[in-house]
């Protein structure tokens, strides 16, 4: 929305300057003999337009609703001038406009065209909130034990969470280290995660780990695979464009839960199974793993994409990559029918063969039939991210802001900005619920994990996990 009304006041401000373009609509004007219809027609489009901006939640707070009510309220008030003053004083002011056509028009002009600037650039100009510790907000609450967990997956006994921190990512900052964490689902606790280095048997052979090589995470996926064992591949940005792949292994622990009983708990950990390289030219955001090891990545953008890109691809939508499929006899390859401005997170429903696509630059959830390589569904949402497939319903995180308004934040983590947790149906991409939140002491939502009436929220950039109730919250329609 803030695109489209920005692009038009652009489109305006460029045009005023042309004199003659006006010409022939003020003759037009003037060749009438009453303009009442016109204020008929003023009524018509201002009073949808009040209603629509001031009917949404906390629109004084963004950019683009003042801006729509605004031009509302403008045109209502012309409406009601032109209703109550006689034709010769508005055809005189309107003589009296073209007489001094350029001393008005060209102020006019670079006023339009700098408010074009600021709804491209600010959605949301509401309060932010301030942070100082790790407490509960007012629908949120917080795990700080992790920091930067921008993915995450539920372990096979449903009692722990793997947590990929991220590093950084081009071109918003330079590549940095993270690395994967565990959590105890009923306590929100960090537990140590123990990981093995070992042979590359399930990658593509092309690469050795070990414990010092640099890691910097970012989506990540687990899978049983079709000889029972657990599988979880790990974008990692470091060195070079790679996913990690590691099995996932239970360790029997003693816990105690008494003076005279033992409880037999599983811990796990991880051994590092092989990487899968990724082309030069790739780079790599999301990953949706099949049970026969192989898995679907996305490819974001050419590693030269640079912050201009990053800024014009916001504007124009036009493609930047595709998702890829990776076996260990073939490599990478592009899958038919998946580009797009920014292709982000990514889920496989290996049972219908439908891949799902947020593309995060062009604001949507896409549904594709691989078979057909056409595009089922696709659902809007401002720069949606990764995606949770699971129980029918797919889980998708969208910021309420634009890009530039991360930049009011300056250094503070996390950055406390508006955003909406969305439940989608899986097979018609059909809104089932949705959760917005602002004023919260988190923001930058990458994932939305659902388990059972919990909600956790992961962020790319948060110095914590959110979590909420959902039979505790308001659902918006």
């Amino acid at each position: 929305m803030n695109i489209t009304l920005a692009v038009i006041f652009l489109v305006i401000g460029l045009l005023l300057p042309f004199k003659s373009l006006f010409s022939v609509l003020a003759n037009w004007l003037l060749s009438l003999r009453d303009w009442r219809a016109l204020a008929i027609l003023d009524f018509i489009i201002a009073v949808p337009l009040i209603i629509w901006s001031a009917g949404t939640s906390n629109w004084y707070y963004y950019t683009v609703w003042i801006a729509i009510f605004t031009i509302g309220l403008v045109t209502l008030l012309e409406g009601i001038y032109l209703m109550l003053t006689d034709s010769l004083v508005y055809k005189s002011h309107l003589q009296f406009f073209m007489k001094y056509y350029y001393a008005i028009a060209i102020p006019m002009a670079i006023l339009i065209i700098g408010l074009s600037a600021f709804i491209l650039g600010r959605a949301y100009i509401g309060p932010i909130v301030e942070i100082s510790s790790c407490e509960t907000g007012q629908h949120l609450s917080f795990s700080c034990a992790v920091n930067n967990p921008e993915d995450l997956v539920v372990t096979p006994d449903n009692q722990f969470i793997i947590v990929s921190e991220f590093g950084s990512l081009k071109p918003l900052n330079e590549t940095g280290a993270g690395s994967l964490a565990l959590l105890k689902i009923d306590t929100k606790r960090r537990v140590p995660l123990p990981i093995i280095y070992s042979d590359n048997i399930w990658g593509d052979g092309r690469c050795e780990k070990n414990a010092d090589s640099p890691f910097g995470p970012h989506g990540l996926d687990l899978v049983t695979r079709d000889d029972g064992r657990h599988q979880l591949a790990v974008i990692n940005h470091m060195e070079h464009e790679s996913v990690e792949i590691f099995e996932l292994l239970a360790l029997e622990q003693e816990s105690d839960v008494g003076t005279e009983n033992v409880e037999r708990v599983n811990q796990w950990g991880l051994v590092w199974r092989g990487c899968a390289v990724a082309p030069r030219k790739n780079f790599i955001n999301d990953l949706s793993l099949l049970a026969d090891g192989s898995f679907f990545v996305s490819h974001m953008y050419d590693k030269d994409f640079s912050i201009n890109d990053f800024l014009t691809t916001a504007i124009t939508g036009q493609d930047t990559g595709y998702v890829m499929h990776w076996d260990q006899q073939n490599g990478f390859s592009e899958v038919t029918g998946t580009k797009g401005a920014q292709p982000n997170g990514i889920a496989y429903d290996e049972e219908q063969g439908f891949l799902y696509i947020s593309f995060n630059l062009s604001d949507k959830v896409a549904l594709i039939d691989l078979e057909s390589a056409e595009t089922l569904h696709s659902f809007s949402l401002n720069a949606p991210d990764n995606l949770v497939l699971k129980d029918g319903s797919l889980w998708v995180t969208n910021l309420d802001h634009e890009t530039l308004d991360v930049l009011s934040c300056e250094d503070k983590s996390p950055c406390a900005l508006p955003f909406t947790v969305t439940e989608l149906d899986a097979t018609t991409l059909e809104k089932l619920n949705s959760w917005s939140f602002s004023a919260e002491p988190f923001g930058l939502p990458s994932v939305a994990l659902p388990l059972g009436t919990e909600v956790l929220i992961g962020s790319f950039r948060s110095d914590r996990l959110a979590f909420f109730n959902i039979d505790a919250e308001t659902t918006y329609e």
